[in-house]
């Protein structure tokens, strides 16, 4: 077959283009490749084919790189056109990876939840200014836009959502039929995280933050607001273990999240990495991963983390609950924001380290079922289903 996969951002820092990537890789061992993007990160035996895009502001991102795609797609033939949502005019399988009315109605919610704890002197939920806030609800609105017109499944073309939420999300937002999304989640290379590949960086990743042997180390990686730091930081307080450290991951206003550390009393707990663009030495430091995401279709994160053999804390908000038993291979938290359930998960792991002990062997388990080969087969099986 002749395929063209088409994203903005072919590379392994971006969580739609590491998808890309990792398809691309094993696709291009059977098939004719092309991938149409505009960061790329090189594929042995695929094509590149450069699309412009403005990298400045994300809404311009998506609007010119829609436009351009359509135009270095136009008068190209291939049997597959897989895009990552709506991010060009004409394909024939679209991967959902994100609910954008989905997104938008959590984002209504958190934004009426984010006034009521301004005006009680409490953490800011979303973290951001009303300007900022506007913007996130007009970009939602414009990408709607283009989700509208390829989520509609029939003959010709195909749907794969990243998780069961998502495709519920389909259902409820755009009336999509279940039985028309195959879902395949988003996957793993297991030998990338063995422990014979994170053993050499535990000691020095812990040595690097000052965590000596009883420190208790729990992981936090992502986006600050969205994937729910502020909780995070809360639960450290509620948990209240003087060994506890919490090791943040990933971008945003660190002074913030500071100044509420210090407010709780564990600004020396708090522990900031910066934006990485290889987290298994923090996987190999660390003994629990927390994620108390605000909203989440999947979070290959999390998975990397099963992958690494921690046990896991999360929402059921986040769609890689698909591949996780609550009290298996961690702990599933109905709301959110519950500091408490947090904290007690926290607790309990730390004071049964042969309860955590299984759960990092189940985590792991679990992830080696979710390889990025398996992915792979499962959307060549969806390729092949397409009308001729």
């Amino acid at each position: 077959m002749k395929i063209a996969l088409v994203c903005s951002e072919v590379i392994a820092q971006s969580g739609h283009g590491r998808y890309v990537l990792e398809l691309a890789r094993r696709l291009a061992l059977r098939h004719e490749v092309h991938v149409f993007s505009h960061l790329y990160e090189p594929v042995p035996g695929v094509v590149h084919h450069p699309v412009w895009a403005h990298l400045g502001v994300n809404l311009l991102r998506l609007l010119t790189f829609q436009w351009c795609a359509g135009r270095a797609l136009s008068g190209q033939h291939f049997d597959v056109v897989h895009s990552i949502g709506g991010v060009c005019r004409e394909q024939n399988v679209v991967t959902v990876q994100f609910c954008q009315r989905a997104w938008g109605q959590r984002l209504q919610q958190l934004t009426t939840l984010d006034r009521v704890a301004r005006s009680q002197g409490l953490p800011s939920v979303l973290g951001a200014p009303w300007w900022r806030q506007i913007y996130h609800d007009v970009y939602w609105r414009v990408a709607d836009q283009f989700e509208v017109p390829v989520l509609r499944p029939g003959p010709e073309r195909r749907l794969i959502a990243v998780s069961g939420s998502v495709r519920a999300e389909l259902g409820a937002h755009y009336g999509v039929p279940a039985q028309a999304v195959t879902v395949i989640p988003n996957g793993v290379e297991p030998d990338d995280f063995s422990d014979s590949v994170l053993a050499p960086w535990r000691a020095l990743t812990r040595e690097k933050f000052g965590f000596d042997a009883q420190s208790r180390v729990v992981l936090f990686i992502g986006e600050f607001f969205r994937k729910g730091l502020s909780t995070a930081i809360q639960a450290l307080a509620r948990w209240g273990d003087p060994d506890a450290h919490l090791l943040v991951v990933g971008r945003g206003p660190e002074g913030e999240f500071r100044k509420l550390a210090e407010d709780l009393g564990v600004s020396e707990y708090l522990h900031f990495a910066g934006f990485v663009a290889d987290p298994r030495p923090y996987f190999a430091a660390s003994d629990v991963f927390l994620f108390p995401t605000l909203y989440e279709p999947f979070g290959m994160v999390v998975l990397e983390a099963m992958a690494s053999g921690l046990p896991i804390i999360t929402t059921r908000l986040a769609g890689v609950s698909d591949v996780i038993r609550n009290g298996v291979e961690g702990y599933l938290v109905d709301d959110p924001m519950s500091v408490t359930a947090y904290a007690e998960h926290l607790r309990f792991l730390f004071e049964n380290e042969a309860r955590r002990d299984e759960m990092a062997t189940a985590a792991r388990r679990a992830a080696q079922g979710v390889s990025w080969n398996e992915v792979a087969a499962r959307t060549e099986a969806v390729y092949h289903s397409l009308k001729r």
